[in-house]
């Protein structure tokens, strides 16, 4: 917690800067249902979530919260030891350290023990600490066990309180429009808060039990206010998801209520008695595009030789534009994954991080020293750097659309045949989902 009020508001300042380059450059548009739903300041209460997308699963929280709202989180604690320095900064910004047994052993976990203090002082001072019920992310939209550390904290900042005051844990869930891509949609879905007074004495009684139950409830709350495609598959029923074989991917909806006809689609998918031979095609179809290197969208836009050429055209004429906005843009999107590692949950987490707490900062510096050190042009470096916004949501429109561009001539180059088994494909499974509803 802050020393002072001069500290507070430096982290207050920090927050902000963090949250307009995440909110205009990494994120399209964001969705925050049920926001009357969380206790009100100084209440005592956890948030806790489904976890898909690593580092930016807490941030896309803290930012959709007011800036003057202090929130803590939990953090795998290995990324506590890689230098003094990135310690003193993590415990910072909130985090707080998460030991497990399968990272730092049996001995690692005794240092809970100072976490769930921490965690205590923090929640009955009034300040809500993130945790994700499921000790680890997932790699797509599903839902795995949640442990009971969560209610098992919550209890221990209620019997730090003497059991006198009451603790919430509201159940909240994300739903990313893509993990990966850049300005794309994000979801986060609020739900009534559980209220822990009612269990105090039970607890005290049965504690396990009691422990057991309140996990029950708290992962079929999230999981009812989640897209959950289940680990089975997943592969084949995302490529159906995301593909015009769904009637819900060509039409224009908000992301919440896409959220909720996509969970219908799956739901139905799921029960269709042609499921597994769907699954099979869907495995073909989805294996054949990518040797086109085409998808469903492009092929739904059906590409011709007129209008290829020309988006090639504006792209060439643009592309001055574009080299320009590759500072730092360019550095900021492609370096990062550079050093990721094969779990691919954590890419844009790696891209944010990296980016908004070193990169931009120091290609501002260096901006400001080359442009106005070197050749006096320091409102013109100025200016530049109050323009990296826009120029950041064109660098990515550009390369989003070279990327469109590419595969409609992976298209406009394949042969008939393939498309041909293609749509033969495409039809097969069309016929099989729309059976079950005749």
């Amino acid at each position: 917690m802050f020393t002072s009020l001069k500290e507070f508001y430096k982290f207050r300042i920090y927050k902000a800067y963090l949250r307009l380059l995440h909110e205009h450059i990494l994120v399209r548009r964001r969705y925050t249902l049920g926001l009357e739903n969380l206790p009100a300041q100084g209440e005592r209460y956890f948030i806790a979530c489904n976890h898909q997308n690593t580092a930016n699963d807490p941030l896309n929280i803290v930012f959709a919260l007011p800036l003057k709202l202090n929130v803590y989180a939990l953090a795998r604690a290995n990324v506590f030891s890689v230098h003094p320095l990135i310690t003193r900064y993590l415990h910072w910004i909130g985090l707080l350290p998460a030991y497990r047994f399968g990272w730092e052993g049996g001995e690692g976990l005794e240092h809970n023990f100072q976490t769930f203090d921490d965690i205590a002082e923090r929640v009955n001072a009034g300040f809500p600490v993130i945790v994700f019920p499921e000790a680890g992310h997932t790699q797509g939209h599903y839902l795995d066990p949640f442990t009971t550390g969560l209610v098992r904290m919550a209890f221990h900042a209620a019997r730090a309180n003497g059991f006198t005051e009451d603790i919430k844990i509201v159940p909240t869930a994300h739903h990313y429009e893509d993990y990966v891509d850049m300005q794309t949609d994000f979801v986060w879905r609020i739900g009534e808060p559980i209220s822990l007074k009612p269990y105090y004495e039970a607890f005290q009684q049965h504690p396990n039990s009691v422990m057991r139950n309140i996990t029950r409830e708290l992962r079929q709350r999230i999981h009812a206010m989640m897209l959950d495609e289940g680990k089975e598959d997943y592969e084949e029923k995302e490529f159906l998801r995301r593909s015009t074989l769904n009637p819900n991917t060509l039409q224009a909806m908000p992301l919440p209520q896409r959220m909720e006809a996509d969970q219908r689609f799956i739901d139905d998918l799921q029960s269709n008695p042609d499921y597994d031979e769907i699954i099979v095609n869907a495995r073909q179809l989805r294996t054949r595009e990518q040797a086109l290197g085409i998808d469903e969208l492009t092929i739904a836009a059906q590409p011709h030789w007129l209008s290829t050429p020309a988006w090639t055209v504006l792209l060439i004429l643009l592309l001055p534009l574009y080299i320009v906005s590759l500072w730092p843009h360019g550095l900021c999107y492609a370096f990062p994954p550079m050093l990721m590692k094969t779990d691919k949950m954590f890419k844009n987490s790696y891209r944010t991080i990296l980016s908004l707490v070193i990169l931009y900062p120091l290609t501002a510096v260096l901006t400001f020293l080359v442009l106005g050190a070197v050749w006096g042009w320091w409102w013109q470096a100025l200016v530049w750097i109050l323009l990296w916004i826009p120029t950041g949501r064109f660098a990515w429109w550009y390369h989003y659309r070279v990327r469109l561009v590419r595969r409609a001539y992976n298209y406009l180059r394949a042969s008939r045949q393939e498309l041909g088994e293609i749509a033969h494909l495409h039809t097969l499974i069309q016929s099989r989902i729309h059976t079950q509803h005749e």
